[in-house]
Parts: C-alpha cells; structure tokens; sequence
C-alpha cells in the first residue's frame, strides 16, 4: 500500500522559510540530486548545481530556471580535491553566500564482492561517497562561519547502517559519512551551522540500472526485464514498497527549513519500513 498525500495543500498551509536562500546540490543532475534541487526551487531557493555530465545537468539547470529561481551548473568532478573548491568558488562569486550544502554525490562504483576489490577499487569508492563530501564541507564552513550559520544536509543509505553480503565498500564509505556528519554537528554548532543526514533506503535511481545491465548480462535476459525482476522482488520486501526520489528530496526540504532549529547530529532513515530495528 503506497500512501499519498496533497503535498500541495500542505505547501500552501507552511512557509518554509527557503525563498531566497542559497542552496549547492552536489550530484544535482539526475535521481535524487535533481530531485532535491528542483523540491528546494519550488520553495524560492537558489540553486547551485553540480555534476560531471554536462547534459544532463544543463537539462536540470533548465527545469530549476523554469521554477522562477536563480540556477548556477558547474559541471565539475568532485572526485579530484580541487574540485569542490571550484564548486564552492564558484557559486559564491555568483550568489555571494551558502545557506545550504547537501552532500548528495555518492553511489556504489563497484559490483564486487570484498576479496575480489583492490586497493584502487577502494580508494575510488571513498572518494565519491566521502571525500568528496569531506572537501565540500571544508570548503563551506568558512563561509558559513562568516555569514553567521547555515545547514549541511548528507545524503547517505541505509546501505551504511543495514549490512548485506554485496558493496563493501560502498557500505563502509556510507558509515563513515553517517559518522562524519554526526562529528560536524558538534564541532561546529557554536557556529551556528546544523549538520544532519539522511539515509534513503531502496529508492529507483541510475544506480540500480548499472546493477540491472550487469546482472542481465550475466543472466542473458534484457536489462528491461532485469528491472522489473529487481523492482518487484525489491519493493516486495519493503512494507510501503519501494520509493521516489521525491520523496527524499520532500525529507530534506523540511531539515533544510529554518523553522527546524533544534534538531543536528540526526541521522533520519527514510526506507518505507525496511529496517528490522526500530
């Protein structure tokens, strides 16, 4: 059973306090990224968007732009330590300040079990679901400090906390950003600046189309009936079934509201019900 709600009428009901803050999506071209980016615009948010494709980030940009916002894409690689700097650089000579970073560039590289990974292996993993985030963070503090405050949002899993026999490495790397945002949110809420997470469990994103298209290789079925297999054996374990980028991204609009004052260091699992501790 899927639940659904008039989000409009609550929306009409709720300021959230966004319009006109300055808002840096890592990842903010495609799934949940772009999904954030363009639930944060329809609440007057500025956007600053970041990916390596260049299309499919000037196609987001466009839909952010039609929402009446201003919109920055800089299409950079995270991944490489100058990269979040020019990101950071970049959208504050365009905006002038940071009210918001939300860590959301991540995803498993590697369909390998733990003794098949090498070192490089995991070195590249690391760089995209943590060090990435640790370099933008280091980036975005001072700012933040400067200006009097701001929020940091990171968008980890499930996959961090629920352990399963697949992505080591990527579990490892989601732990450590769970934990990287918890260290955060005390050093620096003298600052003023609230660090929270979020954990998104089986949400459909081009991820799980890697997964499909190696597995249909292996299976030798086409990657569309692949998809199917795995959205429904996956939904059907999940008691709400399986999610929508939407719906993370409706999550992270509330932590990034200004009316939430008194919640950091939290880490909120969004999963439909698929966790078996509470």
């Amino acid at each position: 059973m899927k639940l659904s709600y008039n989000w409009k009428q609550l929306e009409e009901r709720m300021d959230l306090g966004l319009k006109g803050k300055i808002a840096v999506v890592t990842g903010g071209s495609k799934g949940i990224g772009k999904a954030i980016a363009l639930a944060l615009a329809d609440e007057g948010a500025e956007i600053a968007l970041c990916a390596r494709g260049k299309e499919e980030l000037s196609q987001t940009a466009a839909e952010v732009e039609k929402r009446g916002v201003g919109v920055l894409a800089v299409p950079v690689d995270l991944t490489k330590p100058d990269g979040p700097r020019q990101l950071i650089k970049k959208t504050i000579k365009r905006f002038g300040r940071i009210d918001l970073l939300i860590n959301n560039l991540g995803g498993p590289l590697h369909f390998k079990s733990f003794l098949d990974l090498t070192d490089s292996e995991w070195e590249a993993t690391f760089h995209l679901d943590l060090m990435a985030a640790v370099r933008s963070c280091r980036e975005a503090i001072p700012a933040m400090q400067r200006q009097g405050g701001g929020r940091i949002i990171n968008i980890a899993s499930t996959s961090g906390t629920e352990m399963e026999e697949k992505f080591p490495d990527y579990r490892v790397a989601k732990a450590a950003l769970i934990a990287l945002g918890k260290y955060l949110s005390m050093e620096f809420a003298r600052d003023k600046i609230v660090v929270n997470t979020v954990s998104p469990g089986a949400v459909w994103t081009p991820s799980w189309e890697v997964e499909a298209s190696l597995l249909a290789e292996r299976m030798g079925k086409p990657a569309k009936e692949v998809e199917k297999m795995l959205k429904r054996e996956t939904g059907a374990a999940i008691p709400l079934g399986m999610g929508s980028p939407e719906e993370v991204a409706r999550l992270v609009v509330f932590l990034a509201s200004p009316n939430v004052t008194w919640m950091t260091g939290s880490t909120v699992r969004i999963d439909g019900g698929a966790a078996k501790m509470p």
